[in-house]
Order: structure tokens, then C-alpha cells, then sequence
């Protein structure tokens, strides 16, 4: 017996519950921030008064599923038991209670199966999403209500069981920073009256890391990079190569027992380190970090690191943190100026010992862990190809047959559920080129002056920019031109807006090819205003202030812009180097940097600028 495949859109529409939330009722407020990965579990619950939750944001109850739109957090499914209000990233599905089983949706968005789909079923360069029309049509299988419960009840059991193993390793995460103040005292009181001594005393070297321009990665030796420092801890999971010569292997070498120091990154985690081991093979480490070894009569790699990690140790060393730009820096001035207590060595080496033994069991605990999760996804993959309950089906498959007709009937038939519109649909019949016709009219009549004529040029920049800004999925893929970004479907939409009467494309004076807006204009201003929804008073704020801009300043706003949004997909922060990295990298744009407006301060100030815009944000 084979199961139907039914669209998404069919099963799950998206629909909020007509809840009305008095202002100053106390409400589940849910971000992504919330939700854990594939588990779905809630952390740092936040309640407060409904009228604090902003614009941008849909009601949902028990009635719906949550599911995140966004290409970092695909796998993070609500299945919530409460009623709330949650971020717009959250698609607030309503599944049909008489063909599908809430809890099934749940598993089936969280699987493998699906997320295989999502992921390429996204577009998008800043924060990319999941294009909507293919998700309303993703075919979900649609076994009958009694074997999808069956299938929930086998879930529930195998997750249960990871659940329970989650709640003891978090109980095992907080034995070190309590054994720690056990061994030692609090740290920011002293309570043993330890010796109290400048950190360069007990240093043998420092060193900051190695630089090297983007060419070189990808192949070699592993370089250790500021995300591989997570928690205490180093996170392996994702360790980037490069090239090296051999003075550059041997200067920058990492071994066993060496510091790992984070010297630039946000305020909140700059300082951050981790001490290197021996499972981690030959490997160097990359500028924002800095190499410390200790001399060994004096302290201990464990004890140092775990008091730099610390709440006071961590602000002790960050006492002369410089600022630039967003992002805190220290050096190694600062680190071999800051107060450590010394106690004993024989006392320290005990906790260096301690620290081993424990982390090695925390080796095995996550194993377990890793298999509890391998079994969970073999069991979801066995359930949503029909495997799971093969057994059980052969022995119900009378009431099974009997359920399938009932089920086809319901699937001809429409939802008894309202048929709301989508939340969230920014559409307009289903054509995305209406939609950038209309933006391009709004961004022409909001931009014109009659003794300042806007060139097209200009025009494909601020289209750009207010996407972003606005983070419209219009367009998936802007060109890198030479001067890009660029869609390379706007002499289309601009001809559409043309023959729409919402612009005027005028005859070329020299370079400048102005535009102008249309006699219908305003059909097209009352369409773009649709579009942008919430984000149009930003968006006009923005175009405001930039409507008196050059070309080449909305160029290399744009193409800074573009190159910090491909360092963020990378895990690497918006950086002057990091973005002459990227530009170089690409052919048609390696031009730009021999210009002014691509110098050194001309960047620094336009990635001050994005973020002030908010553009771009800081990150770890």
C-alpha cells in the first residue's frame, strides 16, 4: 500500500488563530533564539506584555506549527502547547485535524527528508530564506491519521530518550566552573588569599596569528580560526586548511598546551580561549587570535584558560579592549598586564588532571549522544518511506483502506478551515517581475528632483540597497558586475514599469541615462508600499538620506555591502581585509580597489555606516 504525496499548501496552509491580546497581558513572546536545533525545545522562555512585541509578527496557539523560513535555522520546528506571538521568520502552519496529525508535521519538517529539500530550496545573499512558492508545493506523504500516530507514538518514545540524555549532559556541563570555585575560590573575591601576580610573569611566549590572503585556503594544514574556540572549549566540527610555507608552519605551530586567546571579535566575546590537545594534529592559527605558552613552573594551560573564561577573569582582560568599528580588540600589552592569582602548582596540576579525566568522559557522553541522534534520524527516515510501520500496517490494513478512501474524499473536498491569505506573502499574481517593476517606480518617485535627474545606474543601486534593507526575495542572485551587484533582469522589469506608465525612461545625456516617474506612478507606489510592509518606513528613511548620493558612493556601499553579506555566509566577520579578500576574488570586481572610493578608509567608514544602517550586525 502506498501512501498519497499531497502539497504542503493543501495539508498545512499557513494560518494564525483570531486571538486578540490585550496590551498589557503577559505573553509568550518566541524568536529563533528560543528554539534549539532538530530538537525544538524552548530555552529562555521570554513572557512579557503583549504590546511590547512590535509590528512584525504573527499570533499562534496549539493549533499551529511553527516553521523557520531562514537557511541557518531550517531545521527549527515548534509544535507549541500554548498560545503566543513569534517573529515573522516563523511560518505559522495550520495543519487540517481531519487528514493530518500535528505532532507527524512536526517530525516530517524536522527530517532529513525535508530538510534536503529546504536547503535548496532557498534564495538570497544576506539572510537567505526559503522561497515560498516551492515550499507551498513540497508533496508531503500522507499516510492515514491512525498510522501517523503510530508513527508519532514510536518518535515520542526515541526522543524522549535523547531528551532525558540532553538533561543529564547539561547537568554534567555545570561540574567544571563549580569545582573550579570549589578548588579555588571565587575569583573575584579571593576568599584563599592567593598570590596575586601579572600574567607576563607566567608567560614563556605570545604571538598574534597568521595572515594570509584567501588564495591560499581551501587545501594544507589546519588553521584554527575564532569560531573554533566555542564554550571553553575547542569546536572542531568545522576546521578550515591553507597553504603554508615552512617558516610559516613552524612560526605558527600549535601543540599541546598551548592558550588560544580570541584578540578581536564583539565586546561579549573577544578574550575567549581554549587550550589546544593532542587530538587535534598539526595545525596553525589565523590573525584575529593569539598563541600563548606558559612557563610551566609557574601555571597551568587549564587553570589559566578557565580563569580568562571566568565572568571576572573575562573582564579583567578586557579592561583595555580597543574599539573600531563594532568590534573589541586586545593585545598582547593587555594580556601581559592583567592580575592572575598564582596558587600552588601542585594545586593547579591536580585541576589540569580533573579537567582531562572530565572532558574525556564529556567525549563519551556526546558519542552517546551522536548515536541517540543517528537513531532518531534512522527512524524518521524509515517512517516517512513507510518502513516504520510495515508490521503494523499488515495487521490494520482493513481500517487502513477503509481511512485511505475517507482521506482521498476530504482531499476533494476544501478545508472547512478559513481560507486566510498567506501570512507573510509579499506576491502580486504570482510574478516577481511585477513586484520589481513596482519597486523600481516607488524608488524613482521617492528619489526624483526635476533639477537633479536619477540615472539608471543609480537606480540599480538603491534597488539593490532597499532590497537588502527591506529583505525582499525578488530577486535570488545579484550579478557581481563591474559594477554590481546588479540583477541582470532590469532592462525587463524597468521596460515593464515603462509600458505601465509608472516610469519614463528618458533618452541618454552623455553617461547619465535618466529615469523619471510615470503618469501612473501612484498605482505602483500603492503596490511597492504592499510589498515592503513594516519595512517601508525604514526603507524610506534610507532612500532619503541617499537620494543625494553619487554613484560611485552607492556602489561601493553596495559592493562592500555584498562582500560583507559572503564573509557572514562564511563565518567570518565584516572586516576591511576580509572585504579586499572577497573583492579580489572576484575577476570583475578586483578593478574596483585600485580606485579611491576603495581605499582602506573609504571600506572602514562604509561598514560603520551598514551597520549604523543595520545592514550588517556583529558576529562571533
Amino acid at each position: 500500500m502506498r501512501w498519497p504525496t499531497v502539497p504542503l499548501k493543501e495539508i498545512a496552509p499557513a494560518q494564525t488563530p483570531n486571538i486578540r491580546f490585550s496590551p498589557d497581558e503577559p505573553v509568550w513572546h518566541l524568536t529563533l533564539d528560543q528554539v534549539e536545533s532538530h530538537t525544538g525545545n524552548i530555552v529562555n522562555k521570554k513572557i512579557a506584555p503583549a504590546s511590547t512585541a512590535g509590528t512584525s509578527t504573527n499570533v499562534f496557539d496549539d493549533s499551529n506549527v511553527l516553521y523557520s523560513k531562514l537557511r541557518p535555522y531550517l531545521n527549527k520546528v515548534i509544535c507549541p502547547t500554548e498560545p503566543g506571538i513569534a517573529t515573522t521568520e516563523l511560518i505559522p502552519l495550520r495543519p487540517r485535524r481531519d487528514l493530518l496529525d500535528r505532532r507527524y508535521l512536526t517530525y516530517y519538517l524536522r527530517s532529513k527528508h525535508f530538510l534536503g529539500f529546504a536547503n535548496v530550496a532557498v534564495a538570497g545573499v544576506k539572510m537567505p530564506r526559503i522561497i515560498m512558492a516551492k515550499f507551498w508545493k513540497h508533496q508531503v506523504p500522507l499516510p492515514p491519521l491512525s498510522e501517523q500516530h503510530r508513527i508519532v507514538e514510536i518518535l515520542d518514545q526515541a526522543n524522549a530518550l535523547r531528551k532525558k540524555r540532553a538533561e543529564a549532559d547539561a547537568i554534567a556541563g555545570r561540574i567544571l566552573p563549580g569545582l573550579f570555585y570549589k578548588m579555588f575560590g571565587d575569583p573575584a573575591t579571593n576568599p584563599r588569599g592567593w598570590d596575586v601576580v601579572l600574567l607576563e610573569d607566567a608567560l614563556a611566549d605570545t604571538r598574534n596569528g597568521l595572515y594570509k590572503h584567501g588564495d591560499f585556503y581551501g587545501r594544507g594544514t589546519q588553521i584554527l580560526k575564532m569560531f573554533n574556540i566555542q564554550s571553553g572549549e575547542l569546536e572542531l566540527s568545522r576546521v578550515d586548511r591553507v597553504e603554508l610555507t615552512e617558516d610559516e608552519a613552524e612560526k605558527y605551530a600549535l601543540t599541546p598546551g598551548d592558550i588560544l586567546i580570541n584578540r578581536v571579535n564583539t565586546k561579549e566575546l573577544v578574550g575567549k580561549c581554549a587550550v589546544i590537545t593532542s587530538d587535534l594534529g598539526p595545525a596553525v592559527f589565523e590573525s584575529k587570535n593569539i598563541r600563548v605558552r606558559l612557563k610551566p613552573e609557574w601555571a597551568t594551560p587549564e587553570f589559566v584558560a578557565h580563569y580568562l573564561n571566568t565572568t571576572f577573569g573575562h573582564a579583567a582582560l578586557c579592561q583595555g579592549v580597543k574599539h573600531a568599528i563594532g568590534m573589541a580588540t586586545i593585545n598582547n600589552t593587555d594580556l601581559r598586564r592583567m592580575a592572575i592569582p598564582r596558587p600552588p602548582i601542585e594545586l593547579q596540576q591536580t585541576w589540569d588532571g580533573l579537567v582531562r579525566q572530565i572532558r574525556e568522559s564529556q567525549k563519551s557522553r556526546r558519542k552517546v549522544c551522536e548515536r541517540l541522534d543517528q537513531l532518531l534520524d534512522v527512524l524518521l527516515h524509515r517512517a516517512f518511506t513507510g518502513d516504520l510501520t510495515v508490521k503494523w500496517r499488515v495487521a490494520h490494513m482493513k481500517e487502513l483502506l477503509a481511512e485511505m478512501e475517507a482521506q482521498a474524499k476530504a482531499l476533494d473536498c476544501p478545508s472547512t478551515q478559513s481560507n486566510s491569505p498567506e501570512v507573510g506573502s509579499k506576491r502580486h499574481a504570482g510574478h516577481d517581475m511585477f513586484n520589481k517593476a513596482a519597486l523600481a517606480a516607488y524608488i524613482t518617485d521617492r528619489c526624483h528632483a526635476p533639477d537633479r535627474p536619477m540615472g539608471r545606474v543609480k537606480l540599480a543601486k538603491l534597488f539593490y540597497l532597499v532590497q537588502q534593507k527591506a529583505e525582499i526575495e525578488l530577486t535570488q542572485t545579484f550579478m557581481k558586475r563591474a559594477a554590481g551587484p546588479l540583477d541582470d533582469e532590469i532592462h525587463k522589469f524597468l521596460s515593464l514599469a515603462q509600458k505601465s506608465k509608472w516610469l519614463v525612461l528618458c533618452r541618454g545625456e552623455g553617461d547619465l541615462k535618466p529615469v523619471k516617474p510615470g503618469a501612473t506612478v501612484s498605482k505602483a507606489v500603492e503596490q511597492a508600499q504592499k510589498l515592503l510592509g513594516p519595512a517601508k518606513a525604514k526603507v524610506d528613511e534610507m532612500l532619503d538620506q541617499m537620494k543625494g548620493w553619487g554613484c560611485r558612493a552607492l556602489e561601493r556601499w553596495a559592493t562592500v555591502l555584498d562582500a560583507s553579506f559572503e564573509l557572514t555566509a562564511a563565518g567570518q566577520p565584516a572586516t576591511v581585509e576580509g572585504v579586499k579578500d572577497t573583492i579580489q576574488r572576484h575577476p570583475d570586481w578586483v578593478p574596483k580597489l585600485s580606485r579611491d572610493e576603495f581605499s582602506d578608509t573609504n571600506i572602514e567608514a562604509t561598514l560603520k555606516g551598514l551597520r549604523g544602517f543595520g545592514f550588517i550586525t556583529n558576529q562571533d
